[in-house]
C-alpha cells in the first residue's frame, strides 16, 4: 500500500484545540501539564521546611549516600575499564662467566612461577652486551598490578623461596620497586 499523503501524517497536530498544547511522541501535553510539574519541585521545598532538624539530618545523610554511592560506582566502573598497572620490580643480577647456564635455567623457571600468579602483568628481562665491563649482567623488569600482588608471592609462595635460593648459589641480585609517574606508550603507539 502507498504512505498515507503528508496531510494526513500531520493530522494529530489538526486535533490540538489551541495553540498553548505541545504534540510530543503520539500524546498532546497542555499548559497545565506543564504547570503541575512545575509545582513540583515548590513542593519538595515546602516538605523540606517542615521537617525537624534531625529529619533535615537524615535526608541530608541519605542524599550523601546516594551521590556517594554514584560517584564511587563511576570511580571503580572507570578504574576497571582503565585498568593500570602499577608495581614495577626492578632487578639487577651479576653473574659469574661459569655460572652463566645455572643462572639461566633458575631464572627461567622463577620466571614461569611468576607468570601464574595473580597479579603477574609482564616481565622483560635484558643481557649485558659488555660482560666485563658492566656492573650487572643481566636486568630484568617485572610487572604486577599491584604491590600485595608481588608481596603474596613474596612471603607466602615456597616455591618461590626454593627458586629464590637456587638463584642465590648462582648469582647475586639486587632488587628495587619502582611506581609508574608518567606513561606515554599510549600516545607513541597512536602517533
Amino acid at each position: 500500500a502507498p504512505p498515507p499523503p503528508i496531510a494526513a501524517q500531520r493530522e494529530p497536530f489538526l486535533h490540538c484545540r489551541c495553540a498553548a498544547r505541545a504534540w510530543h511522541k503520539g500524546r498532546c501535553y497542555s499548559v497545565g501539564d506543564m504547570a503541575r510539574l512545575l509545582r513540583f519541585p515548590g513542593g519538595i521545598r515546602e516538605w523540606y521546611n517542615d521537617l525537624s532538624v534531625g529529619e533535615k539530618g537524615l535526608v541530608s545523610m541519605c542524599l550523601g549516600m546516594i551521590g556517594g554511592t554514584a560517584y564511587g560506582t563511576y570511580v571503580r566502573r572507570y578504574q576497571f575499564k582503565t585498568a593500570q598497572s602499577d608495581f614495577l620490580v626492578a632487578t639487577m643480577y651479576t653473574v659469574p662467566e661459569e655460572k652463566k647456564k645455572a643462572f639461566e635455567t633458575a631464572w627461567s623457571d622463577a620466571a614461569r612461577l611468576a607468570q601464574r600468579q595473580p597479579g603477574y602483568e609482564w616481565t622483560k628481562t635484558y643481557k649485558s652486551l659488555d660482560w666485563e665491563d658492566s656492573p650487572f649482567h643481566y636486568v630484568s623488569f617485572r610487572m604486577w598490578n599491584e604491590e600485595s600482588s608481588f608481596s603474596r608471592m613474596l612471603k607466602f609462595d615456597t616455591t618461590w623461596k626454593e627458586l629464590q635460593k637456587r638463584m642465590a648459589e648462582v648469582c647475586t641480585q639486587t632488587s628495587t620497586t619502582y611506581r609508574v609517574v608518567v606513561d606515554d606508550s599510549v600516545r607513541r603507539i597512536i602517533e
